[in-house]
């Protein structure tokens, strides 16, 4: 830019002339060639290039860059030099980013996170190097130790094998090698191993050879017999008495078939005949009268009677897995005697006095639950029981047929106001749960006793069933719970 101070100046004195002829072409001209001489002065070639050299600079997109607000960008793997310009044709802003290379082995440059981690994962590892190279340095001296020791010997074992035995030893040859001068030197001394004995281990002589194979023989001949005992097919574990005819009795066996393990609940039916002058045998219907003709003539006809004959069942449970089954009920209900179910409970029956309604004695013993109605047999002699002999609160009896031998149908299983389970027993009721003092729940597991047997059929439905009616004795067995994930399980026992 060119300096007009001194133009101002020159201009500034003119104006304040003041006198009328100082305005003349001489002063004017004068005033008009310093003002020349003035401009002739302030622009030399050397600052003209420089302007001529801004301008074509300028013509061109040359950007300036501010190094005071350089700035960086940092990743895990690389830096990035921000440098903030401006162009100096037209003033836009720019923006410009300088990758710098990360340092190598063959040059110097940015260290990298990854290099970081490398030497933090050293730091944290050199304790462990520094005691691995202590171990190393303890295992180099006690091998040091060891070779000492080897070269000191003298001689080392190098192989071992069996040499010459007898019948009660083993003997083994032993070759060694020199490790000073390398040589191999074979069948050196020799060491016995002792025969095995009751208390100690040791070799097996021949006699134990000759045991063995006596041993092996006995089993060779054990094996033919349990293949003669197995093909015999079945072994018993009951039986079962029926009568079948007024003067023989039939005995049904059951068991277990030998060849598949498997239960068979009848295996052979047989019968024992009638007693005779010449042998032993059944007590027919025929001697049963003799003998009680022979009782009216000696006590009369009011007198005791001996004739009372109590038929055998057998009960069997399988701790819950299978049904209750009574072995000889099926040839008893076929003779028309009726089964009763039992409960061992205390009972008040209902009785009506002058038409007041009252209850009995309480007692306690064997109480009727269910007769031939309500009780019944299948074809394995498995008992049922009909689902409406008791309420089952627990249970949507539409989805079961009218008899049943699951445990759980021979209890009425009920909740309490305080929704802990229970079962009405007789008068009693059996709490399955209850809560301490504490506020814990107490589970509590019962036993509740039940019988089964079979007598004539009584005469009124209401009358009360007398031990005379009975004519087998009552077969008792067990119902009790179990606490399972998913509630309360029945199960049968004895």
């Amino acid at each position: 830019m060119i300096d007009v101070s001194q133009l101002t100046s020159l201009i500034s004195a003119f104006r304040v002339e003041t006198e009328k002829e100082s305005i003349s072409p001489e002063t004017v001209g004068k005033l008009l060639q310093d003002i020349v001489d003035l401009l002739a002065t302030a622009s030399t070639d050397a600052e003209r290039q420089i302007l001529d050299d801004w301008k074509t600079m300028l013509s061109q997109s040359i950007v300036v860059y501010d190094v005071e607000h350089a700035t960086g960008i940092v990743d895990m793997e690389q830096m990035f030099l921000t440098l903030k310009g401006r162009s100096l044709r037209n003033g836009a802003t720019f923006t410009s980013q300088v990758p710098l290379s990360a340092a190598t082995e063959m040059q110097a440059g940015v260290m990298t996170a990854s290099h970081v981690q490398a030497i933090m994962s050293l730091q944290s590892s050199l304790p462990q190097v520094q005691s691995a190279v202590t171990a190393l340095q303890t295992t180099a001296q006690q091998q040091g130790g060891q070779l000492a020791a080897i070269q000191a010997a003298s001689h080392i074992v190098t192989n071992i094998r069996q040499g010459e035995s007898n019948a009660t030893k083993i003997k083994l040859s032993l070759t060694k090698h020199d490790v000073r001068t390398g040589e191999d030197l074979q069948g050196l001394g020799t060491c016995q191993i002792a025969a095995a004995t009751d208390s100690q281990a040791g070799a097996m002589t021949a006699a134990h050879v000759q045991s063995l194979a006596n041993a092996k023989s006995d089993i060779t001949t054990l094996q033919a017999k349990m293949r003669t005992v197995q093909g015999a097919g079945a072994v018993v574990d009951g039986a079962t008495v029926f009568h079948i005819a007024t003067d023989r009795v039939g005995i049904q066996l059951f068991g277990y078939n030998l060849a598949t393990g498997e239960r068979e609940t009848e295996l052979q039916d047989f019968y024992i005949p009638a007693a005779s002058q010449y042998g032993a045998g059944v007590m027919t219907a025929a001697h049963c009268k003799q003998l009680e003709a022979l009782r009216q003539a000696v006590y009369g006809s009011d007198g005791f009677s001996v004739n009372k004959t109590y038929f055998p069942l057998a009960i069997e449970i399988n701790r819950g897995v299978d049904a209750l089954r009574l072995h000889g009920a099926l040839a008893l209900v076929r003779q028309g005697y009726t089964p009763y179910l039992f409960r061992y409970s205390k009972k008040r029956n209902k009785r009506r006095i002058n038409g007041i309604k009252d209850h009995g004695i309480m007692r306690k013993g064997w109480n009727v639950v269910g007769d031939s109605e309500t009780i019944t047999f299948g074809p394995l002699e498995e008992v049922k029981i009909s689902k409406k002999v008791l309420p089952h609160r627990n249970i949507d009896l539409d989805d079961f047929d009218d008899y049943q031998w699951e445990p759980r149908f021979f209890v009425s299983e009920a909740y309490d106001r305080h929704s802990m389970p229970y079962v009405p027993y007789g008068k009693s009721k059996v709490q399955l749960m209850f809560e301490d003092d504490g506020g814990s729940f107490i589970k509590r597991k019962v036993r509740l006793l039940y019988g089964l047997a079979f007598a004539n059929q009584k005469a009124g439905k209401r009358q009360r069933l007398l031990a005379q009616n009975l004519v087998t004795p009552i077969v008792p067995f067990h119902i009790c719970n179990e606490f399972t994930e998913d509630g309360i399980q029945w199960i049968f026992e004895r």
